[in-house]
């Protein structure tokens, strides 16, 4: 079982909340930003499938600090659909992953990353381009829900998990147990001409045995991954020249109530703070989900792994 350390409603963690009262909390990153007014090294940055804004948070996560800022901020937008956040080390820039999106020239639903400049001050992005996954998703609503960069040989890596298993959606994406990474390569091309070319299908070991798998987080050779159905956090190790799972890994759940009820319903982001703790984000609950599931919602959390982990 993991051990809550702390947790904060979103709402209360921005001074300035620009006149929102939902964050859809998704993706979540670790990245740094130069601010001379504060001494914080590295912030943890949020995007919300709700809202065309990336939310960068000191870590102590205090309640409604100045520091705070809801960055980029768009009001009246459509809902942005980013359900994965990741960071470029190289460019300083941010991926945010729109789940599916109907792509004209192929005449298929793809995802599409979203590459993110942040301004000099922090208070703004600008998008860079907009760039498919020539990956073809089989339901309008199962797309990818998790993202992460990384260069490996000189060459962009990009991982994008599915939320549904076979990367399906409908009554194949709920068969437990068969959790899918795309694993796919920059190719090299800049505004309506990039995008990302699949290298490698990678299968999720049965261990982390969901009906469905919300986030996703790297460490070294460590991956996370939670389900926000089973409300469960599975830990793998990977093999980056290989690119695939080299264990069975080891699930943990998120703590229950006294009668061993879910409480932690929507859990949908992830994020290594260091190698015990973890940094979590819980969507909005849904209408017909109980009161329990519906205290724990649009909240970031803090949890730790057992000891014996």
């Amino acid at each position: 079982m993991l051990k809550l350390i702390r947790e904060m409603p979103l709402i209360g963690l921005f001074r300035d909340i620009k006149g929102e009262t939902k964050f859809e909390a998704s993706g979540m990153t670790i990245a740094p930003f130069n601010d001379p007014h504060y001494r914080v090294e590295e912030w943890l940055w949020i995007v919300f499938d709700n809202l065309h804004a990336l939310g960068r948070i000191d870590r102590h996560m205090e309640f409604a600090a100045k520091k705070n800022e809801l960055v980029g901020h768009k009001p009246g937008e459509n809902e942005s659909q980013f359900e994965g956040l990741t960071y470029i080390e190289s460019t300083g820039h941010f991926l945010a992953m729109e789940e599916v999106r109907y792509h004209e020239k192929h005449e298929e639903l793809h995802p599409f990353t979203h590459e993110l400049r942040i301004s000099e001050d922090g208070k703004q992005y600008d998008t860079v381009q907009v760039c498919p996954v020539h990956f073809t998703l089989m339901g309008e609503n199962k797309g990818f829900e998790g993202v992460h960069y990384q260069q490996r040989d000189g060459e962009d890596l990009l991982m994008g998990l599915c939320e549904g298993n076979h990367c399906w959606g409908g009554e194949r994406g709920k068969d437990a147990g068969n959790g899918r990474i795309v694993v796919s390569v920059s190719n090299g091309k800049s505004g309506n001409g990039c995008g990302w070319n699949v290298v490698k299908t990678v299968r999720i070991p049965r261990t982390a045995y969901f009906t469905d798998y919300s986030g996703m987080a790297v460490r070294g050779d460590r991956i996370a991954i939670v389900s926000q159905e089973n409300a469960t956090l599975w830990i793998g190790s990977f093999d980056w020249q290989a690119l695939e799972f080299v264990d069975e890994g080891r699930v943990f759940h998120f703590p229950r109530d006294n009668h061993c009820d879910i409480m932690y319903c929507n859990v949908e982001g992830v994020q290594w703070l260091d190698d015990v703790r973890f940094v979590v984000s819980s969507d909005k609950a849904k209408k017909y989900q109980s009161y329990r599931c519906v205290a724990q919602e649009q909240k970031v959390h803090i949890f730790a792994l057992p000891e014996d982990a």
